[in-house]
């Protein structure tokens, strides 16, 4: 049995947590993954708008370079003098065979230091036949387009940036960008503040080009620049409370609920199954009890009836004492036996009406007392005077003659008092053993019987008081153990006659 129960309560309420627990993890993983997917959505946004500030001044400055190209056309004097402007260091001309006009490296007694410096910085350019998009245009029909684009190369110090134009007669012009000036500009005119975090532009090499204030933590997200600057890219490293991850504490209570309810219900379970093994055990048990109770009455019945017929008559009346006795004893037995099936199926019914309590009580008193003494208990009666209630007389004297029984079976020897009070209510106290108070309610439970010392050899079902109180409750009344200073003292309540 108590292995099934093991297992019954791992079924009803460990797997139960256990399960609760598991999916309250997966729930709480499930929202730090939402919290990692929104702070890097939200750091992408923000790292996006950046970019989208990089992007027009890039745009601003081709649009600038683009209308100082068409302007010029294939003039080189008029692209060196528009190289003077602080964004351009130095202009090229490149004619449509290949071959470079400005500057002119077969006239190098004619060139600057400038011109030098920037023939050396874009000497593989000009060996390659495709460089600047010649290639694609050759390709297009009609050769006589105009296109324009960005040439990004690498030369000692970091990338460097060409602005080239191809003329409609297939001639390349274009200006080289001055690498400090931009950087100068790009810091000057993106925005320095950026709310709950820290926004970084990197270059390839790792160098920081440009760093937004604000409280900087480890980088949350990253994105590439586009051209002419993907050797570069953004970062953004979040603030404390950027973006707050989700409350613990509701995860916790939560779930805690969901698993308290849980294990409620569980163990409600568990305990009512208990509750009905164990009651299912008592009933066996009550029926073993019942039939051995009726086997021993009416044993002794046949066994005594047997002899009287044998005896002779002076002797034949003791006999026959014996025989009402235990008939009697039988008739309360199974009396509360169909008192408790009554019970169970709700079906039981009294029928209270005015009368004399005390007198009533006198009568079952004088019934019990030759068992009573004969058990050598001294029995006292206190009622003096009638007092008026409203009362079952049948029930009344079940209640009474199963509290007289317990007091012969666990307090004989001693003294019993019945009294009667005035406002409705019937002690009946003993000077025996007594109840422990721990006992003091169960006692009224269906086959529930205390201590075992008491118990033990004293015949009995274990319904008695929860009958008796059954009977009570079910005339408007009340049973229940009362302290006293020495045994057992029973208070049954019930209401007096209204005027």
């Amino acid at each position: 049995m108590r292995i099934r129960l093991s297992i019954l309560l791992v079924v009803l309420v460990v797997l139960p947590l256990a399960l609760t627990g598991w999916l309250g993890w997966l729930f709480w993983q499930r929202g730090l993954s939402n919290w990692q997917s929104e702070r890097q959505a939200m750091a992408l946004q923000r790292l996006e708008t950046r970019q989208a500030e990089l992007d027009s001044l890039i745009a601003s400055i081709a649009s600038a370079m683009d209308a100082s190209l068409s302007k010029a056309g294939n003039d080189p004097a008029l692209l060196q003098a528009a190289s003077s402007h602080p964004l351009i260091r130095g202009a090229f001309l490149r004619r449509p065979d290949g071959e470079l006009a400005l500057p002119d490296p077969k006239t190098p007694a004619l060139h600057s230091d400038q011109d030098r410096a920037f023939l050396s910085r874009t000497a593989l350019i000009w060996q390659r036949r495709h460089a600047l998009g010649v290639q694609q245009v050759e390709e297009l029909e009609p050769p006589q387009i105009e296109l324009r684009g960005w040439h990004v190369w690498y030369h000692e110090d970091g990338p460097h940036w060409l602005r080239w134009h191809r003329l409609p007669d297939g001639s390349q012009a274009g200006f080289e960008i001055e690498r400090i000036a931009f950087l100068a500009r790009l810091v000057g005119q993106l925005r320095l503040d950026e709310a709950d975090g820290c926004v970084r532009l990197r270059s390839a090499s790792g160098e920081t080009l440009f760093q937004s204030s604000g409280e900087a933590g480890e980088v949350l997200a990253s994105l590439p620049c586009a051209e002419p600057m993907s050797h570069w890219h953004w970062e953004f490293m979040p603030a404390t409370g950027f973006v707050p991850p989700p409350g613990v504490w509701r995860y916790v209570i939560g779930f805690a609920a969901v698993a308290a309810v849980v294990a409620v219900a569980g163990f409600g379970m568990f305990f009512a199954y208990r509750r009905d093994v164990r009651e299912a055990a008592q009933r066996v048990s009550f029926v073993n009890q019942v039939s051995h109770e009726l086997k021993t009455p009416l044993t002794n019945i046949r066994l005594y009836v047997d002899l009287a017929r044998d005896a002779p008559p002076t002797e034949s009346g003791g006999l026959l004492s014996v025989v009402e006795e235990e008939t009697s004893r039988l008739s309360r037995m199974i009396h509360n036996v169909l008192t408790f099936a009554r019970q169970e199926k709700k079906t039981l019914e009294l029928h209270p009406m005015p009368a004399d309590l005390a007198e009533s009580v006198k009568r079952v008193v004088e019934l019990w007392r030759p068992v009573l003494e004969k058990s050598g208990l001294k029995v006292l009666l206190e009622a003096e005077k009638p007092v008026k209630a409203v009362f079952d007389a049948d029930a009344v004297e079940q209640i009474l003659g199963n509290l007289l029984s317990n007091v012969e079976k666990y307090a004989a020897g001693g003294k019993v008092v019945i009294t009667v009070k005035a406002d409705g209510r019937v002690e009946v106290c003993d000077d025996g053993p007594g109840i422990a108070a721990k006992d003091a309610e169960r006692v009224f439970e269906a086959f529930y019987r205390s201590r075992n010392d008491l118990t033990e050899g004293v015949s009995g079902t274990g319904l008695g008081l929860s009958i008796a109180r059954a009977l009570a409750e079910a005339q408007n009344g009340s049973l229940r153990l009362v302290e006293s200073q020495r045994g057992a003292c029973f208070q049954l309540q019930l209401p007096l006659v209204t005027s």
